[in-house]
């Protein structure tokens, strides 16, 4: 048995060639575009997420930034 259904929403196709640009530019998923669209809008996503180049941290320095999370001392 499935879990979820999925529903088709009806929609234009301007609206899913600008989903598809979206996600193209921010490098997220279409289902993700969708889902943070919902929160702040094609445009907002867009300006937050779109132009300036993402930077990409090294795992370790990622969990060297995460608060609360002590990391053993060779990875220091």
């Amino acid at each position: 048995m499935k879990r979820s259904t999925t529903i088709p929403v009806p929609g234009s196709l301007a609206l899913a060639q600008d989903l598809a640009a979206t996600a193209a530019e921010t490098e997220l998923s279409q289902a993700d575009v969708i889902r943070q669209s919902l929160k702040l809008g094609i445009p907002a996503l867009r300006a937050r997420l779109g132009k300036r180049p993402r930077r990409r941290l090294s795992l370790v320095e990622h969990f060297k930034r995460l608060k609360g999370l002590e990391l053993p001392p060779y990875l220091d």
